[in-house]
This record gives C-alpha cells, sequence and structure tokens, in this order.
C-alpha cells in the first residue's frame, strides 16, 4: 500500500460552502481513481509566501489518501492543475501510513490554557530555531575559512612551483 499526501490551496475568498464543495469534488474524483481517502480537512486561511493569482492568502486544505498502484496518481496530479478553485497544489508520497485526524471543538477554557501551553512551547521551539540558525552560520562560516586556507595553500605551493 502506498501513502501519498496532497496540500492543496484553494482561493481564499470562496465561503465555507463554496470550500466544502471543492473538497466534494477532490473526494469524488480521488474515489474515481481507485483512492481511499485516510484525512481530508481544511488547515485553514494563510497568508501566501508570495502573491498567486493576485492572491495574498489562500484557504490551505490538507488530505491523505492511499492506494495499491501509482497509475492514475499523474491523471490526478492533471485534475487538480485544471481546477479553476485550486491555486496552488502539490503531491508527496509518505514513508508511513499517516493517522487519522480528529477535529474536536475546544471550550473557552481550554482554548485558553492551550493558547498559553502553545506559547511557551512556541518560545521554546523559536529558541531552539535561533540557535539552529546560528550553529548553521558558525558551520558555514568555518567551511568558508577552511576553503580560504586551502585557497592560500594552493597559491603558495603554485608560488613555490615557480620559484622553482
Amino acid at each position: 500500500m502506498r501513502y501519498y499526501e496532497s496540500l492543496y490551496i484553494v482561493n481564499p475568498n470562496f465561503e465555507q460552502g463554496k470550500l466544502e464543495e471543492v473538497m466534494k469534488t477532490v473526494t469524488e474524483t480521488i474515489s474515481d481513481y481507485g483512492f481511499k481517502t485516510i484525512n481530508h480537512f481544511v488547515w485553514g486561511k494563510k497568508r501566501l509566501a508570495y502573491n498567486i493569482q493576485e492572491h495574498k492568502y489562500g484557504s490551505y486544505v490538507l488530505l491523505h489518501f492511499e492506494t495499491d498502484s501509482h497509475e492514475n496518481l499523474d491523471s490526478f496530479e492533471r485534475f487538480m492543475v485544471l481546477q479553476k478553485p485550486i491555486l496552488r497544489n502539490q503531491t508527496v508520497a509518505l514513508q508511513d501510513k499517516p493517522g487519522k485526524q480528529t477535529e474536536k471543538a475546544i471550550s473557552g477554557e481550554e482554548e485558553k490554557k492551550d493558547s498559553s501551553k502553545d506559547s511557551s512551547a512556541k518560545k521554546q521551539t523559536d529558541d531552539a530555531a535561533k540557535e539552529t540558525e546560528a550553529e548553521k552560520l558558525r558551520e558555514s562560516e568555518q567551511e568558508a575559512e577552511i576553503k580560504e586556507t586551502e585557497a592560500e595553500e594552493q597559491a603558495q605551493t603554485e608560488q613555490n612551483e615557480e620559484n622553482e
């Protein structure tokens, strides 16, 4: 069994009903191609890294599916590209079967507790990312110094050979 993840961006101006209609069309199409849906949910409306068709935002939808063969994968990709409401899409193969996602409603109190936990977790994640970035910068500086030293040694060797 092969597992795939498809992330697609839908026009952000669509209302919830129209967005669900697009998702239903995609679900019906993958069923027609013989794929089995594992997860299919709206990830949320997010700012795009760059404008796509003059849109600054997009509604992200995540789809996990499985299939025995990849024969219809190209047809599915072509279908996604030809859909007007879908601004961009990308499908990748997964190593392991993705877990089933459940969407649950959180009450106001739980949401506040979770947001305080999330902010501290986000701070830790940000700190770790900064440390990793600093480490990469140090490594790249070290590599640059090594290359510079090697270049100087090479130049010195060539100069010595010319002098002999």
